[in-house]
């Protein structure tokens, strides 16, 4: 009997130990990971650049000053004004009314053509004269600022007017597209001296230059020689430096 249970038992546990092995689960096989694929990269598409279909302008340069070493002085009118290099300075007396004096003082360069002519010229009007300067000392015992400054005002050229101070003398100055006086061409500058800042002789200046095709000359210069310009008192005068104004003796 007891072999007989022996032998069942044994067999029980055999079939229990093939029943464990076959309910368990197989594991699965890990799948591979893929290699990823490599994309070759395009370059880039370059894209052309429009060109500009309008011109670019090319800046323009202002033509500098040159130097002034030259000094001119009139003792009699008690200014001086600097000049470029060989100027050289005239002065004659214009005729005018009884109650008025005006004198002519042109800064000129004698190897201009004509130049004998324009600077002798006692007419009172101005004349347009290459590279030259021209300076009019009026008797301020008539309001000839406001006159002049009404003249250029109705001359009927167009301009630009505005106030500048230099050496103490104030200005008005106008730049007018064209000569007030004749109505030619080129631009024309005009300083009206004020009636306040004439000297103790009682002239006062006024100053004109006009650019012309011919002129060598750069605006910059003839604004220089403008703000050179200086009144010394009678007692002065004769210590400051410079070469006399030339002084036709049939103009005086």
């Amino acid at each position: 009997m007891k072999t007989s249970l022996l032998v069942v038992l044994c067999c029980t546990l055999g079939i229990l130990i093939v029943t464990a092995g076959c309910t368990q689960t197989a594991q699965p096989t890990p799948t591979p990971t893929p290699v990823p694929t490599t994309i070759p990269t395009e370059p880039p598409t370059a894209v052309p650049t429009p060109l500009p279909t309008t011109p670019v302008p090319v800046p323009t340069t202002i033509a500098p000053a040159i130097p002034l070493p030259k000094i001119i002085r009139d003792t009699q009118l008690l200014f001086t004004i600097s000049a470029p290099s060989g100027y050289a300075g005239t002065t004659i007396r214009v005729p005018t009314s009884p109650y008025n004096i005006l004198y002519k003082t042109t800064i000129f360069n004698p190897a201009v053509s004509g130049a004998n002519r324009t600077i002798t010229d006692n007419s009172g009007t101005y004349i347009e004269l290459p590279d030259s300067l021209t300076i009019f000392s009026y008797s301020s015992s008539l309001s000839v600022d406001q006159n002049i400054r009404n003249i250029i005002r109705g001359s009927g050229a167009a301009f630009n007017e505005s106030v500048v101070t230099y050496n103490g003398i104030t200005y008005v100055r106008f730049d007018v597209e064209s000569d007030p006086y004749s109505g030619a061409p080129g631009k024309t500058i005009v300083f009206v001296g004020n009636k306040a800042s004439a000297n103790e002789k009682g002239f006062l200046p006024v100053m004109i230059y006009t650019l012309t095709s011919e002129d060598t000359l750069s605006q910059a210069t003839y604004e220089n020689m403008v703000m050179s310009f200086r009144y010394y008192t009678g007692r002065n005068i004769g210590s400051a430096p410079g070469d006399e104004t030339d002084r036709p003796s049939f103009y005086q």
